[in-house]
Formats: C-alpha cells, structure tokens, sequence
C-alpha cells in the first residue's frame, strides 16, 4: 500500500512539473527521486533495519518536500510530512518515529528555506518544523512504554511459570517417593502376577474367543510344564460344561459334556463333584496318551473350577506325566490364578454377547429397512428371510401369511415341507399357535424332515395371528430357547413391517384408482400417456386412444338415483375389463366418460377393440342394485390412433374427443374412428 502511494505522489509531482514547464534540471532532479523512492521499495523487502528506515524517511520526505512545493506551500500540504514519519513508527517502531521527527522537522526547514530562497523565520515553518520533531519523539516515547508494558508482562509471566513449574517438580518429587513404595510393595506380588501377564499376552494376540482359549492353554502349559491342557464352559442354561478347547493330550478330549449337578433352590452348584468327574476324565485321557517316556500311573491333572458369584463359569484342567506330578507350589500358583481366569472368562462372554447384540440391533434395523430397500413389497417376505440368516443361521426357512382359515407359503428357503400341509395339521387352531420348538423327540418329526430341530413364531397383528415364521435345522447346533425368544423378537418386527408396507401397498393402489369402479383414475392414466406419447416420439410405434360415453346416463341418474347410477357404472367397469386385453389400460375419464389406452395398436386395431365393447355392452342386460336385471344401454365410442388420425402423438385425446363428438352427432350408439371424419 505505501508503494502505491509513492507512485501516486511521484505520478502528481511529475504531472506538476510537466503543466509548469520546468527546465531539465528539474526533470533530473525528478528522475533521481522516481528512482531513489524505486530503490528503497525494492530493499523495504529484504529487512526492517534502520539503515533502511533512515534511506526510505530521506526518499518520502524528499517526495514530501517536493508535493509542498507542487502545492504552492498550502497549509494542508505540511500534514504530508507526517505519513512517512506514521510509516517509520511502523516499520522500526521507537527508533524510527525518533528519526522521523528529527528527519521530518529538518525537511520542513529545508523544504520552506528552498522554496523562499531565504531561511524561514514565519511562525508557521517553524511551528510545523518543532511539531514534527515533537510529534517523532513523543510517538517514539510512546511506543517505548507499550513495549517496556509488554516486555514487563512477558516477564512477570515467566515469573509466575518458573513458580508452577518449581510447585510441579516438588509435587512429582513427592509422587515419586509415592511411586517408590508402592513399586517395593508390588515387587512382593511380582511372581504371582507374572504368571497372570501370560494371560493377558494371550489375550493381546488373539484374535476372537476361539484363538484367546487355544493360546490361553498353550502359555499354561508352557508355564507351568503340564502335557495336556482343556478349557470347559457351561452353556446358556448352565447346566451342561462343554469342553470348548483342548490341546496337546487332552486333545480328544474336545466336545466332550459334562452335567453340571444342580439341587433344587440351590444358589451356586456344588463344585467338588464336579471336580472330581472331570478329574477322572482327564486323568483317563491322560494315561492312554502315548507321547510319553514315563508310566502312565505318575498322570497327574490339576482341575480348577470357575466361578463367580452366581454359578461355574467353567473349568481349566492342566495334566502332565512327572516323576512326582505337579508341586504343591504349582498347584497352588495355578489356583491362584482362578480369579483372573473367571474374568477372562467373563470377558470372552461379554464379548460374545456384545456380538450377538451388535448382530440382533444390525437385523433389526435391516429389516426395518426392508421397506425402503426392495422394488415391491412382494419381494419383501423372501429378503426378511435372507436378513434373518445373519443373525439366526438356518438351513430351512418359511414364512406363511394368514389367507381365510389357513395359510400361504410366501417365501421358502431349503428343502423343508410347506408347514401348512405338514406340522400346522397336527397342531392347534391357527388363532392359538404360541412360539414352539420343535426337535426329533416330537410325535411328528417326519412332518418338517429333513430339517432336525425346528423354531415357529406367529407374527401377531394386535391379537390376531396373521402369519407364521419358521427355521429349520439340519446339519447345525439345534436351536435352545434363547434362539425361540429371539426369533419373537424378530417375527414382532417383522409383523411390524409387513403390516406397513400392506398398507404403503393399498395407499399405492388408491393413488392410482378410482374409488368408485376400481379402474385406473385420471391422474394415472394422464402418467402413462405421456409415457407412451414419448416412446412414441422415440421409435415410432403406433398407439390408439378410445373415449366412451355412456348413452342417456343423465336419464338414469334422474330416473333411477345416483345409487343405481353408480352401480351401473360398477358393472360397466367390469365389462370393459373382460371385452378388453390385460395390456390395455383402462381408466374412469370423468363422470360417465372411459378412456382406454392401446399401446402397439394402430387404428384398424382400436376400431375393431372398440366395436368388441359396444358389442359386449349391447348384449349385457346390467342389473339395479337389487340384483333385478333392469337396464340396456349402448355406448358412444371415439378413436383415434397414431400415426393414422394424426402424425403428433400428443393430439391423440384432443382427436379421439372430436371422433366422440361425432358418434354422438351422428344418433349414438357407435363407434367413430377420426380418419372417417369428413
């Protein structure tokens, strides 16, 4: 910006000696300015050192100088003189606002002297000339205090930081000498805990439940010698322990079930016969594994149960074959890591059934997505069972919806028979079915073969049943009773969606139909108009539009009521349906008035389809709505086709309309192409 505003002053100065016709030397004079104020621009770039303040204060002021002569030594001119001492306070702060007042109030002088040849001695020159000089040094002064301020600030700010620091340090001191006895205090329980590191190593490397228990072993045997190593946990009923990992000679020991001894009004299962079953087991294994130079009456096997405060979480068994088995030390050791077992174990469950949720809320959501995801609601019902599978693995899957007194099959996936002609006929009636789970044991098991174990769950509008959800069995786990109640769950949902997008089916159709004859309304019809008026324009095919009327309509409604006038409208609808293809849209036109559209159909097509329905309706005797045959009418037909009644699909309606009006003219009871209009 202040470049530009030496340009501005050095392009005035020039222009005013240009008017005033100065000698050459003037124009020198001018020349070493331009290129002097050139200079110090170029080096007000590199750096903000006095040196270079003092060289731009010489080059503006002498500008300065020359705009006061140019302005004929006007008093408003001497306020130039102080924007380059503004611009020096700027750049090089106390000091540059020193220089220029000094430098200002000596251009002053000097500029006043050379312009009356004279030195000055009026008031005003050196009032100007002491009012620079005064005003450099009280900016300067200024300036000197807002940083001696700021400096002040800074230090009193780093006063107050060398505090908190110093307070910090002598309170890391003393969490240090904390720190120290608590360290001495836990060197006391470092062997113990070393051996609980393993574990979580073993959880750090692994990657799901599975890999945590076979590398949890692995460590434990490694630890503490032992030959075999097995891992069981109960299921979700709590009463059968299942081995869910072994390794080394306890391999086969995978799979194996245990029971676990319940008493009834029992809190906590008794343990130690549990222990001992399982003792005897592994002990067994453990004598016919032939990975050994010992004899097998030195096998030993340390059983640990888990618990926690509500039932067995599971058991760790370890078992070797030494001279003297495992010392009172390690079993004591192993023992002791019981308690960090259990929570690993706990935490493997809430892991699982973290996933599980996760999974439940995931298919829950999908299927609330389900209507918004497929193309119709038709196809609904076969991905609600394709979303279900992520959840609830099946190999057979049915969903029936209630028809009358029974059910149909909507969708199916496997090979399981139709519930409705198998297990729904040896079970109750249809408005009391209750969730169930079927396996082999019931009396017709052969009714849902090849499936083995089989969950129903009714989908429930209110408290009727509106259908049936069923997954099947084969070759998985077989379904338990948490797989029922989640299976509720989902039907609920289901239910849920199914009943909307039935009803976002009916709104679709009430849309698009008249309510009175049910046949397609004039908004509709007006839709696929344009449609067609526009693969029309794009290849060309032929398309014909034929308008009815209804002959003396008016005298039936007068006569007879607008009640036998609408049943009568009714069963003309229903005429028009059966005389008519299925690929022709047939819509209520307004009042008494039908529109039918023909797609590929060129005139002598539409004339012949419209001599179908006078024909057809001619040979109808319609009824009232007692049920009394009662009434013949006839009809007035117009047609009118692309490209035979007109080369511009548009103009379709418009010369169907005026074929109409012609039947009409012409006595009724016709049909009138527009070609055959005189």
């Amino acid at each position: 910006m202040w470049i530009a505003l030496r340009a501005i002053g050095l392009a005035y100065l020039g222009s005013v000696l240009w008017a005033r016709a100065v000698p050459d030397t003037a124009w020198l004079g001018f020349g070493g300015l331009a290129l002097g104020a050139l200079a110090v621009s170029l080096f007000e770039r590199r750096g903000r050192t006095v040196g270079i303040t003092t060289a731009a204060l010489l080059a503006d002021y002498a500008l300065v100088g020359g705009l006061v002569w140019a302005l004929a030594g006007a008093a408003v001119a001497y306020w130039l003189f102080v924007a380059p001492l503004v611009y020096a306070l700027h750049r090089s702060g106390a000091v540059g606002a020193w220089l220029g007042g000094a430098l200002g109030g000596a251009t002053v002088y000097l500029t006043d002297w050379l312009r009356a040849g004279a030195p000055p001695i009026e008031a005003m020159t050196l009032s100007w000339t002491g009012g620079v000089v005064g005003l450099g040094g009280a900016l300067g002064w200024l300036w000197q205090r807002r940083m001696q301020s700021e400096q002040n600030a800074l230090l009193e700010e780093a006063a107050r930081a060398v505090e908190q620091s110093e307070a910090a340090e002598r309170r890391i001191r003393e969490s240090y000498r904390e720190l120290a006895y608590h360290y001495h205090r836990l060197e006391e329980h470092l062997t113990a805990l070393q051996d609980a590191a393993e574990l979580l190593h073993a959880l750090q490397q692994a990657r799901d439940s599975e890999s945590l228990m076979h590398t949890l072993l692995e460590r434990l045997r490694a630890r503490f010698g032992a030959s075999g190593a097995a891992i069981c946990l109960t299921d979700e009923t709590g009463a059968v322990l299942q081995a869910a990992c072994a390794t080394g000679a306890l391999a086969k020991l995978q799979k194996t079930a245990f029971t676990v001894p319940v008493r009834p009004f029992q809190k906590q299962p008794s343990v130690q016969p549990l222990v001992t079953q399982i003792r005897t087991a592994v002990l067994e294994i453990e004598r016919l594994a032939e990975a050994h130079s010992e004899s097998a009456d030195r096998a030993d096997a340390v059983v640990v149960p888990l618990l926690d405060d509500r039932r067995i979480l599971g058991v760790v068994a370890l078992t070797a074959r030494t001279q003297n088995g495992f010392s009172p030390e390690t079993r004591a050791r192993i023992r002791a890591l019981a308690p960090h077992l259990s929570a690993l174990l706990m935490l493997i469950d809430q892991m699982r059934l973290m996933s599980v949720r996760l999974a439940e809320t995931q298919t829950l959501y999908d299927l609330e997505n389900l209507l918004f995801s497929v193309e119709s609601p038709r196809t609904l019902p076969q991905r609600a069972l394709s979303v279900l599978k992520f959840v609830l693995p099946y190999e057979h899957a049915q969903l029936l919806l209630k028809q009358g007194e029974g059910y149909e099959l909507v969708a199916q996936m496997g090979a399981m028979p139709p519930l409705s002609e198998g297990l729904l006929q040896h079970s109750e009636p249809t408005e009391s079915v209750q969730a169930c789970l079927y396996d082999t044991s019931h009396p017709h098991a052969e009714s849902f073969a090849p499936a083995t174990s089989v969950i129903v769950a009714p989908l429930r509008g209110g408290v009727r049943v509106q259908g049936l959800l069923a997954l099947g069995r084969t070759e998985l786990h077989p379904f338990n009773e948490l797989d029922l109640e989640l299976l509720q769950t989902l039907a609920f949902q289901l239910t849920s969606v199914l009943e909307r997008a039935l009803l976002l089916s009916d709104l679709e159709r009430l849309a698009v139909t008249d309510g009175l004859t049910g046949l397609y309304n004039y908004r509709h019809f007006q839709e696929r108009y344009r449609e067609e008026v526009n693969l029309c324009r794009r290849y060309h095919h032929p398309l014909a539009v034929m308008l009815i009327d209804l002959d003396g309509f008016k005298q039936v409604n007068d006569t007879y009521g607008h009640l036998e006038g609408d049943y009568l409208l009714v069963q003309l609808a229903d005429v028009l349906r059966n005389t008519l293809r299925n690929t022709e849209l047939i819509a209520r036109y307004g009042g008494d008035e039908f529109v039918v559209m023909m797609p590929s159909t060129n005139l002598q097509g539409g004339v012949a389809a419209a001599n179908r329905v006078l024909q057809a309706v001619r040979e109808t005797r319609f009824l009232d709505t007692l049920g009394e045959p009662r009434f013949s009418i006839t009809l007035s037909i117009g047609v009118a086709a692309y490209p035979n009644s007109t080369q511009n699909p548009v103009e379709l309606l418009e010369k169907a309309d005026e074929a109409l009006e012609t039947a009409k003219r012409s006595g009724r009871n016709r049909v009138v192409a527009y070609e055959n209009i005189a």
